[in-house]
Parts: C-alpha cells; sequence; structure tokens
C-alpha cells in the first residue's frame, strides 16, 4: 500500500466532532531503533514505531489545546503484520517496564496489559505509565490492532487530572474503516 492510500484511511476530523481537529504526517519519520537490553521489550519498542513496516502515517488528535490521541497507521509487505502482531504480543507476555532513549528524551514506562477487544484480526490492548514532572501519573492506552496487511497503534495520551480522550469511539470508528477497506 502506498502511502497515500494509507493517508486515505484516517478518519476526518468530522468523525470525532468532540475533538478539535488533526494533525497528520504523512509518511510518518523513521525513528531510530531505540535499544533495549530485554529482547522482549525491544519486540513492544520495535512495533510502537513501527520498524519494520513498508510505510506508515500518523494522526494526532487534538483535544482543549493539547495533544491527545494518536492514531498510527502502517502497511507491511507479506505476513510482515501478521509477524509484527506476533512479536507485539510475545513481548507484552513478559516486559514490564519500556527504558530507553528516543528522539523525544528518556523513556521510562511501566507496562500493564489491558483486557484485548475483539477487533480487527487481531487486537491487543496495554498501558504505558511513566511518572509526569509535577508527580502525577501519566498514562497512554493503546489499541493496536491488525486489519489484513495493516497495522494500527491508536492510543490517547492522558494525565490523572484531564477528562479522558473518547478513545474506545476513535478506535471503533478507525478500525470500521480499516475493515471496509478493500486494499486492507
Amino acid at each position: 500500500m502506498t502511502t497515500p492510500q494509507l493517508k486515505a484511511l484516517l478518519l476526518r476530523d468530522t468523525d470525532m466532532p468532540q475533538t478539535d481537529g488533526t494533525s497528520e504526517q504523512a509518511p510518518a519519520p523513521e525513528y531510530p531503533r531505540i535499544a533495549s537490553k530485554r529482547p522482549d521489550c525491544q519486540k513492544v519498542l520495535d512495533a510502537l514505531v513501527m520498524h519494520d513496516a513498508s510505510t506508515s502515517v500518523i494522526q494526532d488528535w487534538w483535544q482543549d489545546d493539547r495533544w491527545s490521541a494518536r492514531t498510527w497507521l502502517a502497511s507491511f509487505s507479506g505476513t510482515g503484520a501478521q509477524e509484527q502482531f506476533r512479536l507485539l504480543e510475545e513481548g507484552l507476555e513478559s516486559c514490564e517496564s519500556l527504558q530507553g532513549k528516543t528522539p523525544e528524551g528518556r523513556l521510562d514506562s511501566r507496562v500493564a496489559v489491558s483486557a484485548a477487544p475483539a477487533l480487527g484480526d487481531e487486537a491487543v490492548a496495554f498501558e504505558l505509565s511513566m511518572d509526569g514532572p509535577d508527580g502525577t501519573t501519566l498514562t497512554d492506552r493503546h489499541v493496536f490492532v491488525r486489519v489484513g496487511s495493516l497495522t494500527a497503534d491508536i492510543s490517547d495520551r492522558g494525565t490523572e487530572h484531564t477528562a479522558p480522550f473518547p478513545l474506545d469511539a476513535l478506535v471503533d470508528k478507525q478500525v470500521a474503516r480499516l475493515t471496509r477497506s478493500p486494499s486492507a
């Protein structure tokens, strides 16, 4: 799938009227590999930055002048999407924390697997929690879904002091759009 085809699968601002709009990166920037000392955590890190994708696009959602959620769609060749999903599941079985240096700074997040929703061909749900600078706990909820040769990591950017982003609605609408696509 090409970058324009993948971008066409993203939701429109009007699909989520309770938000203040979106910004997009197409194609998504290639992130350098974030090295982990633990092989299980390396699998999770690689999946989160779509390391082995043929192409990917990012859509950031804004609410109350704040970056509140992200959809990261990726296309894989051959059985790449199934393999990426399998590696993520394996990594989540035993990876308890993600640590490393990213382009944005130091990563130090606790990993907690949640109940997986019945979506797409396969889905997993998990949370990444870290301590914020003001003593709050910042928790990002992730729903990672595979539909054919595509994967979608749909996540919110939450803190304990803000109203939660309507992540379930975003996930449902995005996955519905992917499952209607003839090229997924």
